[in-house]
């Protein structure tokens, strides 16, 4: 066996290794005095532990209920009472008999010291705040929950408001596309047409509707979550929508759209809300959607887009192929214009 540590010989002197480990730590004492030394010095250090083991003191009398007296007093005194006939109450009142029916005993040699006092700055210490004595986790866990609600509500609020935007504004176009259907009808098949001494801009195609009574009274040409917008000629709705500026024909001349029957025509946009920030070619009103624009094609059908690449060649609906607020330079070159705008 190697020298033994001071764990073996302390096991050895308390009786508590194993027999085997007891017997080759016997032998090497027997050889090693400077071990054997070392394990007297041991004993004479473990004797008061060795006398108490063989010994034992019995603890003084009624200790357990000093205990809990002492306990009692503490929690009176630093806590404070739930009621009148409170647990600490009851606890103090058995402690102050307890006190009177038996005398303070003699302190034990081993216990503990008892605890300083706090100091004055500690004790006279303000209390937390607290409500009705107690902090309230539970009360601002509950306003927590309550203030998360409120945002919930108040952001569905906020979505189904700009839902039901979006949904008046597409049923708006359509109603705008029933006017230019009955406006193509009667001139031959031709949307109106702008660039023309008589409607020069984009937001001029209202009035051509207007005269020739193909929108219903009191409607408005622009989203109804628009604000008025001004008239686009006196004693005409306000204008709050894009318009197709047209195409050039190979020769350079301006055309306008007509009701054809081509299927890729029912996919080119007619009339559309005003371009989002995001999306505008340049400075001027823009929609009053918060994300995106509702698009009216030349079929009827309307749709809601984020994007301005919505073309029928996946082109930018407000502007040419040549990145300019201009007519298109071909049939499915659909550039939708605002007020003021000119093919």
């Amino acid at each position: 066996m190697t020298t033994p540590t001071d764990e073996d010989l302390i096991g050895y002197v308390l009786d508590a290794l194993a027999p085997d480990e007891r017997a080759a730590v016997a032998a090497h004492l027997r050889a090693d005095p400077t071990a054997a030394a070392r394990l007297d010095h041991l004993r004479r250090s473990l004797a008061p532990f060795e006398l108490d083991r063989d010994s034992p003191s019995e603890p003084p009398p009624h200790l357990a209920l000093r205990t809990v007296a002492r306990l009692a007093e503490h929690l009176t005194r630093h806590e404070p009472p739930l009621s009148v006939e409170s647990d600490h109450g009851t606890l103090l009142a058995v402690a102050q008999a307890m006190e009177t029916e038996y005398p303070e005993p003699e302190p034990h040699p081993l216990a503990f010291p008892a605890p300083r006092p706090l100091r004055a700055a500690h004790r006279d210490a303000p209390e937390p705040r607290a409500v009705g004595g107690r902090f309230r986790i539970d009360l601002l866990v509950a306003c927590s929950v309550a203030l998360f609600a409120c945002g919930l509500i108040v952001t569905g609020v906020g979505r189904l408001r700009a839902q039901s935007q979006v949904l008046a504004c597409q049923d708006n176009l359509r109603t705008l596309h029933t006017g230019l259907t009955g406006y193509a009808e009667t001139h031959a098949g031709q949307y109106p047409r702008v660039g023309t001494d008589a409607n020069p801009t984009a937001d001029t195609f209202v009035s051509a509707l207007v005269d020739a009574g193909q929108v219903p009274a009191g409607f408005r040409g622009c989203c109804p979550a628009d604000p008025a917008r001004p008239a686009a000629r006196d004693a005409t709705p306000p204008v709050g929508y894009t318009y197709s500026l047209g195409y050039r024909a190979p020769t350079g001349d301006l055309l306008g759209l007509t009701r054809g029957t081509d299927p890729q025509h029912d996919l080119v946009p007619i009339s559309a809300d005003y371009p989002a920030a995001a999306v505008a070619p340049a400075g001027g009103p823009v929609c009053p959607h918060a994300v995106g624009m509702n698009v009216l094609y030349a079929g009827g059908n309307v749709r809601h887009a984020t994007s301005a690449l919505v073309g029928p060649n996946g082109d930018d609906i407000y502007r040419n192929v040549f990145g300019r607020v201009a007519a298109g330079a071909d049939a499915n070159d659909a550039v939708l214009g605002r007020p003021g705008d000119r093919p």
